[in-house]
């Protein structure tokens, strides 16, 4: 429930920051190198400051309706707008965006039948001239966006409909050494293939309806606004949002668009206080649950455990008895002496849920001494830890493997003629678990498989019991694991168990 819960938390949050992501990117705007806004009867390239020299304008209402932030040109030569002669308004590589309002053809003037609308030149002559223009054609009624270096390299993209006079419309061109693109309100007119690097005549500025040539001497009867240039190529989407900009009344529509988004934020916020005090209440009565099942398991596995004590017990009693029925006083005494050296530290290490490796070890070490008196043989072990593991710093669940070292004695080694060896190892495995491999010569389960049909060991009962219990308990995956050697030469049991806190 816990995880679910930060789940839940981390959407919410992912959610809130995609909104703001999206408002932020909506309030910002595409970075021009220059941009001539006209606001508020502004009369200064807003980037840098400098000043266009406008001769026989007016300041008029731009498409929103915002009064003097656009400029109106009467349509001769005596009505212009000079942007300026410097490096940001000729890109070698870049945009040029604007709006225009034609009003009325004009027809007066000389040499190409057009209206100008913005151009600047790449050489100093009367024909091929324009680095870039954009024109009003009088005798298609089409707008068209042109560049040239000479008579061998020039080019000229026309728009595909008649262009609508008396209302404003956005153009856009783009252009590098490779390619020219024409827009119209956000819409591709064409592109064409270019292949040569713009050039511009160092001396000549960059005119706005006029052409500015005493051959071609033609003039723009109209309002334009929001003159942009940009030193990159900008692509469809960012002329569609250039086409798509907003009213230039910042402040308005700033205060609007702030306002909106704190009345979001206030509804977002407030249905995340009402949803995570629901979810920590319910939380709550599922942390209160899982308390109560974590506290019956662990009352389980307690009970489980203390089982295992008598059963030790008894079995360990069987053989004293046994040595008293046989007369053999001294071997029962010796065997009582080390028995109850043995119960001594069992009782002292139940205080606790767990035990430390080497306590483990030296548990296992006084076990093995005690079952060594049964045979006439003794029996040969050999307990290894891997390198790198400290036996000292590492605990685990106490009488976890006696009960598989007794199996291997009794079920095993006890039939078995002949050496008898077992091998006990330790090592750490993913970080968190202890492998332990109990390994003997024994006869194999195979051979005793009559005695485990009629009586598995109650004690193995008990272990697989308990590492269930601290499975569920800790969200773990302990596992055993009881094979035969081939050709009944023993038996391998791996144990997987937890290294726990203490």
């Amino acid at each position: 429930m816990n995880s679910c819960y930060h789940l839940k938390y981390t959407k919410s949050l992912l959610f809130f920051l995609f909104f703001v992501g999206i408002c932020v990117t909506t309030l910002a705007q595409i970075e021009p190198v220059a941009n001539f806004s006209f606001n508020n009867g502004s009369n200064e390239d807003d980037m840098s400051n400098k000043k266009p020299k406008l001769v026989g304008v007016n300041f008029t209402d731009d498409r929103f309706g915002n009064s003097k932030s656009a400029i109106y040109l009467f349509g001769n030569e005596n009505s212009y707008i000079n942007l300026g002669n410097y490096s940001a308004l000729k890109p070698r590589a870049g945009t040029i965006s604007l709006w225009v309002k034609i009003e009325l053809e004009v027809h007066v003037g000389s040499g190409s039948k057009v209206n100008p609308i913005i151009i600047t030149k790449c050489a100093d002559r009367e024909d091929f001239y324009e680095a870039y223009a954009i024109n009003y054609i009088l005798e298609s009624k089409r707008i068209d966006a042109s560049s040239s270096r000479d008579s061998l390299k020039q080019l000229s993209i026309y728009s595909m409909n008649e262009f609508t006079r008396l209302t404003w419309h956005h153009l856009a061109v783009t252009f590098n050494d490779s390619l020219v693109s024409f827009y119209i309100d956000g819409n591709i007119e064409g592109t064409s293939p270019k292949n040569y690097e713009t050039l511009y005549n160092p001396l000549d500025s960059v005119m706005v309806g006029v052409s500015a040539s005493k051959r071609n001497n033609r003039f723009l009867n109209g309002v334009v606004d929001d003159i942009m240039m940009f030193d990159k190529v900008l692509n469809a989407e960012e002329i569609h949002e250039l086409y798509e900009a907003p009213n230039p009344n910042r402040l308005k529509v700033l205060v609007n668009r702030v306002l909106m988004v704190f009345l979001f934020l206030a509804l977002i916020a407030l249905i995340y206080f009402i949803v995570r005090y629901r979810l920590s209440i319910t939380l709550k009565k599922e942390k209160q649950k899982l308390e109560l099942e974590n506290l019956i398991l662990e009352t389980e596995l307690r009970v489980n455990r203390a089982l295992m004590n008598p059963h030790f017990v008894f079995n360990s009693l069987g053989a004293l008895q046994n040595f008293i029925l046989k007369d053999e006083n001294a071997r029962a005494n010796n065997y009582l002496v080390k028995f109850s050296k043995l119960i001594r530290r069992i009782l002292e290490n139940n205080l606790t849920d767990t035990v430390s490796l080497d306590m483990e070890i030296e548990l296992l070490k006084m076990y093995l001494d005690i079952e060594d008196l049964r045979f006439e043989e003794n029996i040969q072990y050999n307990i290894e830890v891997e390198d790198n593991l400290n036996p000292t710093t590492i605990r685990i669940p106490i009488m976890m493997l006696q009960p598989f070292i007794e199996n291997s004695i009794w079920h095993g080694l006890l039939k078995k003629d002949g050496e008898k060896f077992l091998k006990i190892s330790f090592k750490v495995i993913y970080n968190n678990y202890l492998q332990c491999i109990i390994e003997d010569n024994g006869i194999g389960r195979i051979t005793n498989e009559k005695d485990f049909t009629k009586k598995r060991s109650l004690a193995t009962g008990f272990i697989e019991q308990r590492l269930n219990l601290l499975n569920r308990i800790y969200s773990l995956n302990c596992t055993l694991e009881i094979e035969d050697k081939p050709n009944r030469q023993g038996t391998i049991v791996t144990i997987l168990l937890p290294i726990l806190k203490k």
